[in-house]
């Protein structure tokens, strides 16, 4: 007699059509939901049956893609439910101002985790950019007081934002605003200070506009980074647990270049990356017993005697030359073009600080660094970590060298003169090429280290494994 198979319970339940995964409780299924592609496919499972009808609701984290407009946000958020949200991801498309205020109130309100927010506007002209929107009356996004949130992030592609002129942001410890065009009457700096941001550690802004006098006092701030603020004609930071502060390109906007005007009170600083115009006469560091790293303007090897970048990186260094600075990092410019019309400005560099690491970024653009590599080292002979990053234009990816008659590689001192690195125990080296120019560098590295350690060398993404091997 044939055997008969026994279902077992589980496999008599699904081949009775029994749906046992409805019968999970709510926080497993908010996992499942939470794993299945976004916010969106979440809620089609409302179609499943009444019990999946409002679980999407109560998933902690939301997301919404370019195709869900302002309403469709906004009812969304409205019909979230306790636990409060924890992340909030809204990817925009060339959104305006009314679109977003239709969420955004709701999402101040349920809100206690992060929000990031990315409006993908098509690249504007920067001359324009005070022509349309910057104008009086015309619309503007006005942010709202997020009073649990930890976390913002917005990148509005160049929306008008003005700052709320009331509420506290008592939770948030980190605010990133990228492409904003600032909107008064609110200053930033003002609403950014302890008296509303009590709990704010980390404050970016970047590629932003209309922000022109930022003034700030926090007694929580931690970092601070300012990278093309353009049009900023003043800083005044007042933060006396600041510990790392970077400022690149926003004094010395091409577009303004506004005279510098800065004082900075910060007396646990300990990294200051100061990337921008610098004038000692009208911008004024505080004491800084805890500074250890230091950053410049690049500096341009040739060019004209009195090129104002190489000024102001000069007016750093001079600042900083009796600190106790550790760690120094500097940017070393090459123009891509022929270099006999113009004069080398190496020489005007005459002191570093007494640093024991060094991080040397070098735009080449195909030519010999070795000359202006060599007068830096013998300024700071007890440098014991080196740390050196190439670069090239990418327009100028294609061109290997410079022509042979080129007169980088000159002064010839540099081969001649001794230089010994008694301390230089560790070189690291990234984006090498395999040029002529570079491996002769390496080789006067190794007769330079006397007691080098450790070398390592990390090649352009372009050069095959095979001549990397061969070349190491």
């Amino acid at each position: 007699a044939a055997k008969r198979t026994k279902l077992s319970a589980a496999a008599a339940a699904a081949a009775a059509g029994e749906d046992r995964l409805s019968a999970l409780p709510d926080d497993l299924l908010v996992q499942v939901l939470l794993r299945i592609g976004g916010t969106t496919a979440a809620a089609r499972t409302s179609v499943l049956s009444r019990r999946w009808r409002s679980l999407w609701c109560l998933l902690p984290e939301l997301d919404f893609v370019p195709e869900a407009d302002g309403g469709s946000i906004r009812a969304a958020l409205a019909a979230h439910e306790p636990p409060s949200l924890r992340h909030l991801l809204v990817a925009a498309q060339d959104a305006a101002p009314h679109g977003m205020a239709e969420w955004l109130p709701v999402a101040a309100r349920r809100l206690a985790g992060d929000l990031l927010l990315f409006n993908m506007a098509p690249k504007r002209d920067a001359k324009d950019d005070d022509d349309e929107e910057g104008k009086d009356g015309s619309p503007f996004l006005e942010l709202p007081c997020f009073g649990s949130a930890t976390k913002l992030s917005l990148d509005l592609g160049f929306l008008p934002l003005a700052v709320p002129v009331s509420g506290v942001f008592a939770r948030l410890t980190d605010l990133s605003l990228d492409s904003v065009r600032f909107h008064g009457p609110c200053e930033f700096g003002d609403a950014a200070s302890s008296r509303r941001f009590p709990s704010l550690k980390n404050l970016n802004i970047r590629n932003t506009q209309g922000l022109s006098n930022f003034i700030i006092h926090s007694d929580s701030l931690l970092q601070l980074d300012l990278r093309s603020v353009r049009g900023l004609k003043q800083l005044n930071v007042v933060a006396p647990a600041l510990q790392v502060l970077s400022v690149f390109f926003c004094f010395a906007d091409t577009q303004a270049r506004s005279q510098p005007v800065a004082d900075i009170a910060a007396p646990q600083l300990e990294t200051l990356q100061w990337e921008d115009a610098f004038d000692p006469s009208s911008v004024e560091f505080g004491e800084m017993a805890s500074l250890r790293c230091l950053g410049t303007y690049f500096f341009l090897v040739y060019g004209l005697e009195d090129f104002k970048n190489n000024r102001d990186c000069l007016r750093l260094l001079k600042r900083f030359r009796r600190d106790a600075i550790s760690r120094l990092t500097l940017t070393l410019a090459f123009l891509p073009k022929d270099l006999c019309d113009f004069e080398y400005l190496m020489e005007n560099m005459t002191m570093l600080p007494d640093i024991v690491s060094l991080n040397l970024n070098v735009l080449a653009n195909g030519h010999a660094i070795g000359p202006s590599l060599f007068h830096v080292l013998r300024m700071c002979t007890s440098v014991r970590r080196l740390k050196l990053v190439t670069h090239i234009s990418l327009d100028l990816e294609a061109q290997a060298v410079c022509s042979s008659d080129c007169v980088c590689d000159l002064p010839p001192n540099w081969k001649t003169e001794e230089l010994l690195l008694k301390f230089l125990h560790e070189v690291e080296i990234n984006n090498l090429r395999g040029t002529g120019h570079e491996i002769a560098l390496v080789k006067w590295l190794f007769s330079w280290a006397v007691v080098l350690k450790d070398m390592t060398i990390n090649f352009y993404h372009s050069v095959p494994e095979s001549t990397a091997k061969e070349m190491a």
